[in-house]
């Protein structure tokens, strides 16, 4: 029953273009978030400093998004939605540009800072304003499809911003971010403000008589997910960060990193595909073969330098990153659309609360990556996938992930159009 009624709400020609929009922003994000990691040796020597503290530009990043976004979301509240990813995406391009002009590492610093904060403001809304887009039933599929603009700045944002640094320099490259990032701009004023669509059921018009307890906020359910979760993203970076030492160390060449690398964001796409797929349907079955296809291409990555010969353990590492790259991309909108269920119309809050121990995940486990790196690069795997075990055991004794549609409960509304 539930199938059929997904199947009858098409996502039509107009709402698709919205969502792209929307994908777009996530994607000009993450594309400057990870901006220094393919010109670092660049950066380094335009600033006179060392590749390791270009290196803290990302890290520190992620401490600043993590510290910021819980305060800088409640005071978007202030504010439409709309407006707020419109400013927060302005932010942004002040920062890009400041980043064409630094003559210094301190200028540099405040370019990161600077998009940081408002980093939060645009992951915790984008998902509940594409929400807002499609029917109650479409929720899932919209917030994969937001997801997949950061899925495609690992395929192509992070390597062509890379590309074209090396044909035009750094600063160029920065100034051109900035110009795609005011046209994403445009866009989402388009996408959000101007619908030009009949009015029909959509995720902040649920169709029916309302519930008792509509608007309410699940708060136990959305810590102990959000707390799986960052137990999740620890696992993956603590590998991740360090993805061209544990690649070099299993096949004995640095050549293999960037093929991996690129089989990593291909999976990715069809890790967000797969999950947009089933997301609306079956949630809780999404998240338990997500979490095993993790643990299992991060166990075999562990499990590669003991297979002899480096052709084997080179094909054993192509095969764990596939697994590995699509079960994480598939990971985050589970989760996103998990906690907008559990949220009712404190949608946003409860995404900065979730985007928040992203974070937190991202500096933890590049952290414990780096105490773990300096005894052997196997321990990284090896932790990761002890971590990635415990998720999976949480997912399928806790469920904190909830059904689209559970007997008996009475979800609030996804999200709301205004604060």
């Amino acid at each position: 029953m539930r199938g059929t009624a997904v199947a009858r709400e098409r996502i039509d020609a107009s709402t698709a273009a919205r969502l792209t929009v929307l994908a777009s922003a996530t994607f000009v994000y993450v594309t400057f978030e990870v901006f220094p990691v393919g010109l670092l040796q660049d950066i380094a020597r335009s600033l006179d400093v060392s590749a390791g503290r270009v290196g803290l530009l990302i890290s520190g990043y992620a401490v600043v998004a993590a510290l910021v976004t819980v305060p800088t979301v409640a005071l978007a509240a202030r504010v439409s939605r709309g407006t707020a990813l419109v400013v927060s995406l302005l932010v942004l391009v002040a920062a890009e540009v400041l980043a064409a002009a630094a003559t210094d590492f301190p200028t540099m610093v405040v370019s990161r800072v600077a998009a940081a904060l408002t980093h939060g403001v645009l992951w915790s809304l984008i998902a509940p304003a594409a929400a807002t887009l499609v029917p109650r039933e479409r929720v899932g599929t919209a917030t994969a499809a937001v997801f997949g603009g950061s899925t495609l700045a690992a395929i192509v944002g992070s390597p062509g911003t890379t590309l074209i640094g090396e044909l035009i320099g750094w600063r160029a490259t920065a100034l051109v971010l900035a110009a795609a990032t005011v046209a994403v701009t445009l866009g989402l004023v388009w996408a959000l403000g101007l619908r030009g669509r009949a009015p029909r059921p959509t995720a902040e018009e649920p169709q029916g008589p309302a519930e008792p307890a509509q608007g309410a906020v699940h708060w136990p359910r959305v810590l102990v997910l959000c707390a799986v979760a960052v137990v999740l993203i620890t696992a993956h970076f603590l590998s991740y960060t360090y993805f061209a030492v544990l690649v070099t160390d299993i096949t004995g060449t640095s050549a293999a990193v960037v093929a991996l690398l690129a089989a990593f964001g291909l999976a990715g796409a069809v890790g967000t595909y797969l999950v947009g797929r089933y997301n609306d349907t079956s949630p809780q079955r999404a998240a338990v073969v997500t979490i095993a296809v993790f643990a299992v291409g991060v166990g075999l990555l562990a499990l590669a330098p003991a297979l002899g010969s480096y052709p084997v353990r080179s094909a054993a590492a192509a095969v764990a990153v596939a697994l590995w790259g699509g079960a994480f991309a598939a990971a985050g909108p589970v989760f996103q659309t998990g906690v907008m269920r559990l949220a009712g119309k404190d949608a946003d809050r409860a995404s900065s609360v979730y985007v928040t121990g992203f974070q937190i995940g991202i500096a933890g486990g590049s952290a414990l990556g780096a105490a773990l790196l300096s005894h052997s690069s196997l321990w990284l795997p090896v932790t990761s996938t002890a971590l990635v075990a415990v998720v999976l055991l949480a997912v399928l004794v806790r469920r904190p992930v909830p059904a689209a549609d559970e007997p008996g409960d009475r979800r609030p509304e996804l999200c709301s159009q205004e604060h």
